[in-house]
């Protein structure tokens, strides 16, 4: 392993990188094929977009415009948004730490794994390394690629707690693959207020419109909540305040329509105000989804990337030598009385070219919702979800 020792750049706005990853976030949740409006399903909208700006680092002519417009701004944007992540999401565990023995834990890193015939500029690598903390392994695709998927992925594993311990196959790692760009991310954190136990099970509306049986377990504290057209949500935090989930729960019947413009309520949703106790009862939920995100990428817009024209110059070579090939993505998301724990990883592959609402005091989370797990300050995704049907 070589480490490239540089300082992290200045963060951008919080407003900024909230917005900017809730859009991008939110864009791709629509598009995932294994996300449909009925299914269950999360993304790391922090994740991908991390994976897809360090791509954007070596990109060049209409493969970095494409990336540019995707992610909403240019690569001093991009790394700026991420800085300011990170920054907010460092000083949440360190409140959660001055106020309970365990304090939250969120752990995020980033890698590039190079075929050791592949000449990296050394500028690039500095624009990871001061962008997003990012760390050079050398691998040997050619002639070793199942000895590099197993140092990729025993990397990744490592980094989730072992949630994830394959992200890669085979498939995506081969003797053609010069380059794998990875960002793995892990949350647990524990309420700020714990739920009761769950309660015997009871009916909760599908996405669907079907009717199952599911726990609920219950809280009442100090939550912010937020109203709007055909809609409720409530944030509740994890302890020290810094981080938070908050759920999006639409009307009867609106599932559908919320969900078209999820990043719009989320961006009111997230800035909810606390105005007394709120009693709050949802199901606990876990979710595991595994992505290939190519062509949700290419619906969005992002195409040149993954042709013959792909210029990723800036990374090594001439444009057309190297392109991408896959952008695999896993998401896990545990939700209980006690807390959340979390992961999510991306790999980005390379391969040789060719009107007000009266807010509510009450909040009964028995249909279809949506959910968002994010700092406090920016306001930014980590993980971005909808749970259709929690049993």
């Amino acid at each position: 392993m070589l480490a490239v020792s540089a300082a992290r750049m200045t963060p951008g706005p919080h407003a900024r990188a909230g917005a900017d990853l809730t859009g991008f976030g939110v864009q791709l949740l629509l598009k995932t094929a294994k996300i449909g409006p009925t299914d269950n399903g999360s993304i790391s909208p922090y994740s991908i977009y991390t994976a897809l700006a360090m791509t954007d680092a070596g990109a060049r002519g209409v493969s970095q415009q494409q990336l540019d417009t995707v992610l909403g701004g240019n690569q001093q944007r991009q790394a700026g948004n991420i800085t300011a992540i990170d920054a907010a999401v460092a000083k949440a565990v360190t409140d959660s730490g001055k106020v309970k023995d365990s304090p939250a834990v969120v752990q995020a890193a980033n890698s590039l794994w190079p075929d050791k015939e592949l000449a990296v500029r050394k500028d690039y690598l500095q624009e990871l390394a001061t962008g997003y903390g990012a760390q050079l392994h050398v691998v040997d695709y050619q002639h070793d690629a199942a000895g590099a998927l197993k140092e990729i992925n025993g990397w990744v594993s490592g980094r989730t707690h072992g949630l994830i311990p394959d992200l890669l196959s085979a498939k995506d790692v081969t003797p053609r693959s010069r380059l794998e760009l990875v960002n793995a991310l892990y949350l647990k954190a524990s309420w700020q207020d714990e739920f009761d136990d769950p309660s015997s099970p009871r009916a909760f509306t599908t996405a669907s419109g079907s009717t199952v049986k599911v726990p609920y377990m219950t809280a009442k504290a100090w939550m912010p909540v937020a109203a709007g057209d055909k809609w409720q949500s409530v944030t509740i935090p994890y302890v020290g305040g810094g981080l938070a989930m908050t759920v999006v729960l639409p009307a009867a019947g609106a599932f559908g329509a919320i969900r078209t413009t999820l990043a719009d309520v989320l961006a009111k949703a997230v800035q909810g105000k606390a105005d007394g106790k709120v009693t709050l009862t949802m199901p606990p939920f876990s979710i595991d989804t595994r992505s290939q995100l190519v062509q949700a990428l290419e619906a969005l817009g992002v195409r040149e990337l993954f042709g013959v024209r792909a210029d990723l110059s800036g990374i090594a070579g001439r444009p057309g030598d190297i392109r991408v090939s896959s952008v695999t993505h896993q998401s896990i998301v545990k939700v209980d009385q006690h807390g959340t724990e979390a992961a999510a990883a991306t790999g980005v592959g390379m391969e040789a070219g060719a009107a007000p609402s009266q807010l509510p005091k009450t909040l009964e989370i028995d249909r279809a919702f949506f959910f968002a797990i994010h700092d406090t300050q920016t306001g930014a995704p980590l993980f971005l979800g909808q749970v259709a049907d929690p049993s």
